[in-house]
């Protein structure tokens, strides 16, 4: 195994880890912030905006994520004539300052597996988000709006944070889930780690041992995140005592 594990191999590993982690940071942002914006619209009192909210939940998160990576990578750019695809999603001065940046020889495959990751995951936020606004109690809603708070200060003061904090414990298992999915950005050539743990057996022939090292580095980034996680958790929860009625 030591002669497998050259120092090319190593550093091939470590960017391929650092990409999976960027992959994870962005696409937990951005799927947290779709989660929060379509769980919102599922609470709005308009049918239309609710039920148009509601068919987004059901379509993204009931089709499988690495279907809908591979869509947006192959499938969407290909509706487009060849020059008009080329100029929109590889040639361009985003993708040339994005491809200096990040280093990656085809930049739009891995904004496609975030697009992707973001949509299936935002998805499952926004009703973890709907189901914990829907554990606050009934009073503290009708109290606020008593004192005057009007729909952008109840949202902001009351359900938002009220929402957030009863959903967290199902929104850190998404986001971890989120994690292990950037595995499926290999599908389309994006060389985040399991891309290049790929690339490293091919290169030597020892799946059992780099296949190993993977579940090993995933089991890792999956502990580290959920002891992330929790702090935020905690801190969320902090001065919040649970107190028993009488």
């Amino acid at each position: 195994m030591r002669e497998s594990l050259t120092p090319e191999t190593v550093s091939l590993l470590l960017a391929g880890l650092t990409l999976t982690i960027a992959l994870t940071v962005v696409t937990s942002i951005t799927s947290f912030v779709v989660g929060i914006g379509v769980g919102t619209l599922r609470l709005s009192a308009n049918r239309l905006i609710r039920s148009a909210a509601g068919t987004f939940v059901e379509v993204f998160r009931n089709i499988p994520a690495l279907i809908q990576i591979i869509f947006w990578a192959f499938a969407f750019p290909s509706l487009f004539p060849a020059d008009t695809r080329m100029f929109l999603f590889f040639d361009n001065s985003v993708m040339t300052w994005l491809t200096t940046v990040t280093g990656l020889s085809l930049p739009y495959y891995a904004l496609a597996a975030c697009f992707g990751l973001t949509l299936n995951t935002g998805a499952h936020m926004a009703e973890l988000f709907r189901a914990g606004v829907g554990t606050l109690p009934r009073e503290r809603i009708e109290t606020a709006r008593l004192l005057g708070a009007g729909t952008l200060a109840l949202f902001w003061w009351v359900l938002l944070p009220g929402g957030v904090r009863a959903a967290f414990p199902a929104i850190t298992t998404r986001l971890i889930h989120n994690m292990k999915n950037t595995a499926l950005a290999s599908f389309v050539a994006v060389p985040e780690f399991f891309q290049t743990v790929q690339a490293s057996i091919t290169q030597s022939f020892r799946a059992v041992e780099f296949l190993t090292i993977a579940a090993v580095v995933y089991l890792l980034l999956s502990t580290v995140m959920a002891g992330l996680l929790r702090r935020v958790d905690i801190r969320l929860n902090r001065g919040r005592m649970h107190v028993r009625p009488d």
